[in-house]
């Protein structure tokens, strides 16, 4: 029930600072952080988010964020992310910078790693990474463009590994760099709280020590979602993430569910392998503004979601298979940070390789 509280703890913080009794277009949200998973434990910190264009109606929402956060297990990270929707909606510009210093657990590699927590390799990872991506319409709804994508670390095991091979790629860190490309078909009515729509978007990323990287491999993505409108307020969402990796990937570079935009509630690595695929569904809707709900700091603010889940990590792409999927579900909350965007503090409670764990963040799982 701890992680239950912590969550509900964050969504009730969040609503004191970020609300507002008025209908003028809402610049900057203060959110203090608390929220606790199986991996970290107890998190605090403080996001800030600057809504760069609320007033513009050419342009989809911009938004600049920042968050510190602080673990019980001293797991730390500093985020950077903006995002900018320029030239009515021509150009599309996305970025993140992650700091991290992140004591962590090892299960192995492969879809059947069973291992309790007890036996698992602990480890300290320190760096840096980030992303960047700029992508230009072609033709409505279609982009198109580079990515770059880096990140550097130095790892350090620090109990018995028996677990690890002396000759495990990524055992004491490095540095990665990818130059690629990404395409993305957003035919979406929203891109915070979509009720309609469909959202493609490939990528493929290739790291090479032409330009530093330390290993040598190579990165696909895909990403399929769907939306159906279903009554005057609710939505019905479909979504599968394919990812295929091949080459000397170093572990910390694996495909692995992250826990909280897919397969929420599950820790983060306990499944990683070069291939992974992930099948999602979900079912959302606004709450009415009833009662306590009509209060002026949750009017027109809350929103709840069910949602089922399905992956899976592969050596080959032909070891994929229907009953090697692990399946979790659950159901959240919603409450908008800004309510003409819809941009939304999620809290999502997660039933899934025999725990119950909260994901909790900003935006949508999918």
């Amino acid at each position: 029930m701890k992680n239950t509280f912590a969550a509900f703890a964050f969504l009730c913080a969040s609503s004191l600072c970020c609300a507002d009794s008025t209908s003028a277009p809402q610049h900057w949200a203060v959110v203090p952080i608390l929220i606790s998973n199986a991996e970290t434990g107890i998190q605090g910190g403080m996001l800030v988010m600057r809504f760069l264009n609320p007033e513009d109606t050419s342009n989809k929402p911009s938004s600049l964020g920042f968050a510190v956060r602080v673990s019980q297990k001293l797991q730390t990270q500093i985020d950077l992310f903006p995002e900018w929707y320029l030239g009515h909606n021509l150009y599309h510009i996305n970025a993140n910078l992650h700091i991290i210093r992140w004591p962590a657990d090892y299960y192995g590699i492969g879809n059947g790693t069973d291992i309790p927590k007890d036996s698992a390799n602990p480890y300290l990872a320190q760096g840096f990474n980030g992303d960047v991506s700029l992508e230009r319409q072609l033709l409505p709804g279609l982009f198109i463009g580079p990515q770059a994508l880096f990140n550097y670390e130095q790892v350090r095991f620090t109990g018995n590994e028996n677990l690890v091979d002396s000759g495990m790629l990524g055992k004491t860190g490095g540095f990665v760099s990818g130059l690629g490309g990404v395409m993305t078909y957003d035919r979406r009515d929203a891109i915070y709280w979509a009720r309609k729509g469909c959202f493609l978007r490939a990528k493929a990323a290739w790291y090479r020590s032409a330009w530093g990287s330390d290993f040598d491999y190579d990165s696909y993505s895909l990403e399929a979602r769907q939306f159906f409108p279903v009554f005057q307020t609710s939505a019905l969402g479909f979504a599968a993430t394919l990812q295929l990796k091949s080459g000397d990937v170093p572990f910390r570079e694996l495909s692995s569910p992250d826990g909280d935009h897919m397969m929420r509630g599950m820790v983060r690595g306990k499944y990683r392998d070069r291939h992974m695929l992930v099948l999602q569904s979900e079912y959302k809707s606004t709450l009415p503004n009833w009662g306590f709900f009509n209060h002026p700091l949750l009017r027109d603010r809350l929103g709840w979601v069910v949602f089922t889940e399905a992956g899976q990590v592969a050596h080959e792409v032909g070891d994929f298979a229907w009953n090697e999927f692990r399946q979790g579900y659950g159901f959240g909350f919603r409450y908008a940070m800004n309510k003409s965007q819809r941009m939304n503090i999620r809290g999502d409670l997660g039933f899934v390789d025999g725990t119950i764990a909260p994901a909790i963040n900003i935006k949508e799982a999918f």
